[in-house]
């Protein structure tokens, strides 16, 4: 029990990585000595085909947690770059979480954006800064109960306690007999023999543990669960992370079971009577989604959760990706991976994309064989593509790019235009509402979304000196953000809204992005690309900077109302 006790409190005192990752090797270590018990315990066990199944099963768990220890203690140091609109989400949830309004995110995205790991990174950037925070991972399969989440019980250990003490009554006995004949037949006196003295004691005191723990008090063999252990720490006052991922895997029934414990933070232990209460303020989670499954995810769910589409990472984000996992890596062959991977993602023809961890992996075996060197094909396939006809597909001359063309590219189709080019209605929101000057002309409108029960961040603003004006000014170091389910936001203040949502911003909208067929004519061209035209165009009268895509259809910004 000391060790036990040892190792609970080096965990609660985790404040530093380097302290989480010798905590995380103590408890594999455990994890170690708990599985050699269970052989013990299944070797001993008269009944061995009752407790077979619970070896198993323990073994399964214990598998389950080691592994989980295993890649914490790898991601928590992963580097994890952090959209602009994915901080803002952060920031909108600990408002409300601290009000106790809402404390969940689901994060939808295709497999390798990022969702599961931006939960790890917050957590490592926590513990970095000293405070006392704790993630619990639960992936979900569709043969998982809601009931299995909150809390087991520890069959193996109470059986073999069970065991161990059913073995003392009978040994007492047999002495007691003995004794018994000794006073009987006058060969002791049993108020002066001391062997006699040694064994009442030991008796009474077998006769106090019987009648303490005769039934095994079921309360020393309960084991949280995930979400169990998540809103038992919550309530302790710690802060938990609480990530749900890939949720749509699940059956309704867990999904519907879920809910009702993240919504109560309250539930019973229904062997021993306890109540385990939990505090919202301290609870954050993290619900990830793929985007081809999200539609099972139940309305109920999305009610009360805020709501994010996290965005492949650009050309430009995922070479800062690849740049920090590996720093000391050649620009050529940065350029060279990341245009490869590209090329094989956007290929309508690949059955199943790569994504960033593979990425990763197959930058790791580049470095190693070719160092700064670029090969001249596509070498190992098998660890970007998992399908015979996509290695076999042909992607085009690998075009090896400067980083300053990667991110001129990147910039030749504005993401609002593609946007606009899909059908969706794209909107801008006006400039001076991240003016210092202009917040007291916006009190109405936040006061007007917050009666709403819409969730925005808005403008933060720090003081910075002015090289050119040679004084201090206030600079906006956030800018106001709305986040409501089914509204994406695109960046620099463009917006694709639903028309059933547009009442609620239409206030602060200045222009709204419409596509125009093909055949106009530009006044002038600024710039001039394979995908792109850029200039100007007039109509009705009124001249607007135009976007001409590679179809001729033409997208430009008209005034709103």
């Amino acid at each position: 029990m000391k060790k036990n006790f040892e190792l609970q409190q080096q965990i609660e005192q985790v404040n530093n990585l380097e302290i989480l990752k010798s905590t995380l090797f103590a408890l594999l270590e455990k994890i170690d000595s708990l599985e050699q018990r269970l052989g013990v315990v299944g070797g001993k066990s008269e009944n061995k085909e009752n407790i077979t199944t619970i070896v198993a099963e323990k073994r399964e768990r214990l598998e389950r947690i080691r592994h989980g220890l295993t890649e914490m203690n790898e991601r928590m140091g992963r580097p994890y770059v952090v959209s602009a609109e994915l901080q803002a989400v952060k920031e909108v949830l600990d408002i409300l979480a601290e009000s106790g309004d809402c404390n969940s995110v689901i994060l939808e995205g295709e497999p390798g954006t990022g969702k599961t790991q931006w939960a790890y990174s917050e957590v490592g950037q926590e513990l970095q800064e000293g405070n006392d925070v704790v993630l619990i991972h639960i992936r979900v399969k569709d043969t998982m109960r809601a009931q299995d989440l909150l809390y087991s019980i520890d069959d193996v250990r109470r059986l073999s306690d069970a065991q161990a003490q059913a073995q003392v009554p009978e040994e007492i006995r047999n002495e007691a007999a003995v004794w018994k004949q000794k006073i009987i037949g006058g060969e002791i006196n049993s108020t002066t023999d001391e062997g006699y003295k040694a064994f009442k004691a030991k008796m009474e005191a077998v006769v106090e543990l019987g009648e303490t723990a005769k039934d095994l008090d079921y309360i020393n063999y309960v084991d949280l669960g995930p979400l169990g252990e998540a809103i038992h720490q919550s309530g302790k006052g710690k802060k938990v992370y609480l990530v749900i991922d890939e949720i749509e895997k699940g059956r309704e029934e867990l999904m519907t079971g879920i809910l009702d414990e993240i919504e109560n933070l309250t539930f019973t232990i229904g062997e021993t009577g306890t109540v385990i209460k939990g505090d919202k303020k301290n609870l954050r989670i993290v619900i990830t989604t793929n985007t081809e499954d999200s539609d099972k995810i139940p309305p109920s769910f999305r009610r009360r959760s805020l709501y994010h589409y996290v965005n492949y990472p650009s050309r430009a984000d995922l070479a800062q990706i690849v740049e920090l996992n590996f720093p000391g890596i050649q620009k050529e062959l940065l350029n060279y991976a990341v245009s490869v991977f590209y090329q094989y993602h956007e290929n309508s023809e690949v059955q199943k994309k790569p994504s960033t961890p593979e990425l990763l992996s197959w930058v790791r075996v580049l470095i190693k064989e070719y160092g700064g060197g670029i090969p001249e094909d596509v070498p190992h396939r098998e660890i970007l593509l998992k399908y015979k006809e996509d290695q076999a597909l042909d992607i085009g001359k690998i075009n090896v790019e400067a980083q300053e063309q990667v991110e001129k590219q990147e910039g030749e189709l504005p993401h609002f235009v593609y946007k606009a080019l899909q059908g969706e209605n794209v909107y801008h929101i006006c400039n001076d509402i991240n003016s210092q000057d202009r917040q007291e002309q916006y009190k109405e409108f936040y006061a007007a979304l917050q009666n709403a029960g819409v969730n925005y961040v808005t403008p933060h603003f720090e003081e910075e000196y002015d090289n050119r004006q040679e004084e201090y000014v206030q600079k906006c170091t956030r800018s106001f953000q709305i986040i409501i389910p089914g509204v994406e936001f695109l960046g620099d203040g463009y917006y694709v809204i639903p028309e059933d949502k547009i009442d609620l911003v239409e206030k602060v909208i200045d222009t709204k992005t419409e596509v125009l067929p093909a055949g106009q004519k530009f006044t002038s061209v600024t710039e001039k690309s394979k995908n792109l035209t850029k200039g100007k165009i007039e109509v009705g009268g009124y001249e607007y900077d135009a976007y001409m895509a590679k179809d001729s259809r033409i997208v430009i910004n008209k005034p709103y109302k």
